[in-house]
């Protein structure tokens, strides 16, 4: 039941309306088969105890009010059956939200509002926690407790999740499990981890890496180290996004490959006159070709990422010290985004105003480009501080 004022300013109290999707709809009553808007509801719950009617706080969110009355149902079903009471009738619940179909209504949630980057997180996530609680024979939303998460987050670090991943997850975890309607009582805080400065390449590293390169990878590199390209945009780059006369990178969607730039904004990015030529003669290599960073197919190279550390090795760049090093032969030090964090720590670094830097890295809020404000360090630094009078 919701309860809340009418127009007379009397407090009343109605059944609580559902949407088209079953779900109740927030802020609307039914009143005389029609869903009405309201200010100002809470929730009640309706039920017997002694074959009094009473009404139970739920709360303000109808999701949260229709999980607790899910809960509540469950709880009088087994007591009921457990002392076979004949005075309390036992109403089975048969749509109980199952972890299946709110993955599916959440992804296509997120589909729908064109955050296809979410979407692909979310699927990944769903797909991971439900079949951990299959092991725990766990099916339905109701049945997730706060220990479901801190399983979800031992088995990310036992894969060798690092404490942020493990966080995101819970987080991409938390939302979707909301949208089901679990309690917020059953889930946890959001897993601490140290928010680490962020790693750029050194000047060495970035000669080794080209010195080893093919065009192709040189390319690759050249436009993440100075145009400070995501990793899809990379992938999804073409040459008619590249303005020759303006001498600017266009970054927009790409509707046919399902491509949608972050945050849904085009932007431009000014491009230097030694990448610019760069790019000329590398069109001309590349007749046919719309991508610029294209397969032999014509489609978006999807492996970049695995090319990179492949060419990292052959050229004895690996840190050889981390698990990857040794197990696989493919460092996690050297990653397709790094070279974005190279980017924008090199503009501000050199006086680039903060504000046209994050123009340039397509943030959203300026306190994401204030991350890669980070003091200088190496022999530059050093020189400079070397001439401090103190």
């Amino acid at each position: 039941m919701i309860r809340y004022k009418d127009d007379a300013g009397i407090w009343r109290r109605s059944p609580a309306a559902r949407g088209a999707n079953g779900r109740v709809k927030p802020g609307h009553a039914l009143v005389n088969g029609e869903a009405i808007p309201v200010e100002n509801g809470t929730y009640d719950l309706r039920h017997t105890v002694d074959r009094k009617t009473v009404y139970s706080p739920a709360g303000k969110r109808g999701a949260v009010a229709d999980a607790k009355r899910t809960q509540l149902e469950i709880t009088k079903s087994i007591v009921a059956q457990a002392a076979g009471n004949p005075d309390i009738e036992v109403v089975e619940k048969t749509d109980r939200a199952t972890l299946k179909d709110t993955a599916a209504a959440y992804i296509k949630d997120a589909e729908g509002r064109n955050a296809h980057e979410a979407a692909d997180k979310a699927r990944l996530v769903t797909i991971e926690f439900k079949g951990l609680m299959r092991r725990r024979k766990k099916f339905h939303v109701d049945q997730i407790v706060r220990d479901d998460f801190f399983f979800y987050h031992a088995a990310l670090r036992a894969r060798g999740c690092a404490d942020r991943t493990v966080a995101n997850g819970h987080e991409r975890l938390a939302s979707w499990l909301r949208f089901g309607g679990i309690d917020k009582k059953n889930i946890p805080p959001t897993p601490k981890y140290e928010d680490k400065l962020p790693t750029i390449y050194t000047s060495d590293q970035t000669r080794g890496m080209l010195a080893a390169a093919d065009p192709y990878m040189r390319v690759c590199i050249l436009l993440g180290l100075k145009c400070g390209l995501r990793d899809q945009e990379l992938m999804h780059l073409e040459f008619r996004d590249l303005n020759w006369e303006d001498k600017t990178l266009r970054v927009q969607a790409k509707e046919e490959w399902a491509f949608f730039p972050k945050a849904w904004e085009q932007r431009d990015i000014p491009i230097s006159d030694d990448l610019l030529e760069e790019l000329h003669c590398w069109q001309n290599r590349r007749e046919g070709q719309a991508i610029v960073l294209g397969t032999k197919n014509r489609k978006p190279n999807t492996k970049l990422l695995r090319t990179l550390k492949r060419l990292v090795y052959r050229a004895s760049l690996n840190c050889g010290r981390c698990d990857s090093c040794r197990k696989l032969k493919e460092c996690q030090e050297f990653t397709l985004h790094r070279f974005r964090r190279t980017y924008l720590t090199t503009l501000l670094r050199n006086g680039i105003d903060i504000r046209t830097v994050q123009a340039y890295a397509g943030h959203k809020d300026i306190a994401s480009t204030m991350r890669y404000l980070t003091p200088a360090s190496g022999p530059e630094a050093l020189a400079r501080l070397n001439r401090v009078k103190w």
